[in-house]
């Protein structure tokens, strides 16, 4: 299965200012490549605080939304599928609907969980020109082994100087 990991951060490696920023310092083109590398999966997974900051579903993709809180209630704005439990049982479970390619979209503790459990196939980092006074790096202080990346592709995605740099994992998966 490929597993992509997306997310825009500062030069700092900083994803968010808090934990439901709507990251309305990103680019208009890094949301343009967001949703091209998305709507290619057709999966989004992503954590119950990332799906709450966005405040709806992503249209045209299966919005997974993992939580360790049973019974959560949404306001109203529902994902397609709500799981919880380890990575590789979320990932099991997609398969198993028929998803060969899903887009890990954050957040930290997510990230985290998805790289540590060795199951990311690529990473596509964005990076803007900002350095924001605060806030969450893209992976918690708990990884469990370095990881090996090697450089596919680095794409100038405007004139202010805003990249995306797209690695594929060196480790087991």
């Amino acid at each position: 299965m490929r597993v992509r990991l997306l997310a825009v951060t500062d030069i700092r490696g900083t994803i968010a200012i808090d934990e439901y920023d709507k990251i309305d310092w990103s680019s208009r083109e890094d949301k343009e490549f967001f949703k091209k590398i998305t709507m290619s999966s057709g999966v989004v997974v992503m954590g119950r605080k990332t799906f709450e900051s966005i405040g709806r579903k992503l249209p045209n993709r299966l919005n997974v939304v993992l939580t360790r809180q049973k019974d959560y209630n949404f306001n109203g704005v529902f994902p397609d599928l709500v799981l919880s439990g380890d990575v590789k049982d979320v990932l099991n479970k997609l398969f198993k609907l028929g998803h060969k390619d899903v887009c890990v979209i954050g957040g930290q503790n997510v990230f985290t969980q998805f790289i540590n459990v060795g199951v990311v196939t690529d990473l596509y980092l964005t990076v803007e020109p900002i350095i924001l006074p605060h806030g969450i790096n893209l992976f918690e202080h708990e990884i469990s082994k370095k990881i090996e990346l090697k450089l596919e592709n680095i794409v100038k995605l405007n004139d202010k100087g805003t990249i995306n740099v797209h690695y594929r994992l060196k480790q087991d998966v």
